[in-house]
């Protein structure tokens, strides 16, 4: 016998108009999430507060194609130089802004040219993907990268060691001098010779360096405090050779120095401390 085959439930014209409209309604529910998967994510607008001498954040998480804008809410000019050289938005004066487009990916070290103390950072990752977490503050690229030793090569980096040289060997070497001439110690009077020799023999090298940085980075310092500041040190190249020449003369005749030498130096280590101002006045802008 035939097995006999389960009917047919067959489909009204009325269930079919009913059916219709509700899967077009789903088909454009559906739609907006569709689309918004498809849609790559919009660039956003960061910023960045300059007061009190430095960026604030210091390190920002970006996505290529974002743009950053830097505000000025100092009371000195400064810049957004990166170290890479992918942007630099010269003197943004106080009150001012500058903006740009993050087209790299990685992290972009930045600073500012008249104040070198003045660092930050973006952390760029591709648009869409994740950006690099730190842990406790440090990413580990960054935490390998401030372990590294790079010797100087910018002005801005070289002069700042050898003005250190230059305002510890001078008043030592007067201190040494005076001690010397108190305690009558031929000891104390050598070393306070060859510090003054080294004196003469680096500050020269100083102001070279300090006129390589003027050169290079001129426009974007205070001008009436770099033109002071530029002149003194040279001139007290000049001196300090001079000096140096003069407390020779003391040694190869077997004398202490005399007091009238040791007055020079002293107004000499006062004008060493008038020009150090100047210069933190122009790096840290006080």
């Amino acid at each position: 016998m035939r097995q006999a085959s389960p009917p047919v439930m067959a489909v009204s014209p009325a269930a079919l108009l009913l059916c219709g409209p509700c899967l077009a309604a789903a088909c454009v529910l559906a739609l907006p999430f569709r689309l918004a998967a498809q849609t790559p994510p919009q660039p956003s607008q960061q910023i960045i507060i300059i007061k009190q001498m430095h960026f604030e954040p210091t390190t920002l998480n970006v996505k290529a194609g974002d743009r950053v804008e830097w505000k000025n809410e100092d009371i000195f000019s400064h810049t957004a130089t990166a170290n890479d050289g992918s942007f630099d938005s010269g003197l943004i004066a106080p009150g001012g802004s500058w903006q740009t487009t993050i087209s790299k990916n990685g992290t972009i070290a930045y600073h500012c040219r008249p104040h070198p103390n003045m660092a930050a950072e973006l952390v760029v990752a591709q648009p869409g993907g994740r950006t690099q977490h730190k842990v406790g503050g440090v990413s580990g690229e960054e935490g390998r990268i401030s372990l590294a030793w790079s010797p100087p090569k910018r002005p801005e980096e070289i002069h700042p060691i050898l003005v250190n040289f230059t305002a510890a060997l001078l008043p030592l070497a007067l201190l040494s001098d005076l001690l010397g001439r108190i305690f009558r110690r031929q000891g104390l009077h050598t070393t306070g010779l060859w510090m003054m020799v080294y004196e003469g023999a680096i500050t020269p090298l100083t102001a070279i360096a300090g006129w390589w940085w003027r050169s290079g980075e001129g426009d974007q310092l205070p001008a009436k405090l770099i033109m002071l500041h530029q002149w003194l040190g040279t001139a007290a190249a000049l001196l300090f050779i001079v000096l140096a020449a003069w407390r020779w003369r003391f040694h190869r005749r077997a004398l202490p120095p005399s007091w009238t030498y040791l007055v020079f130096v002293f107004v000499a280590v006062l004008a060493l401390i008038y020009q150090g101002s100047l210069g933190g006045a122009m790096v840290f802008g006080q």
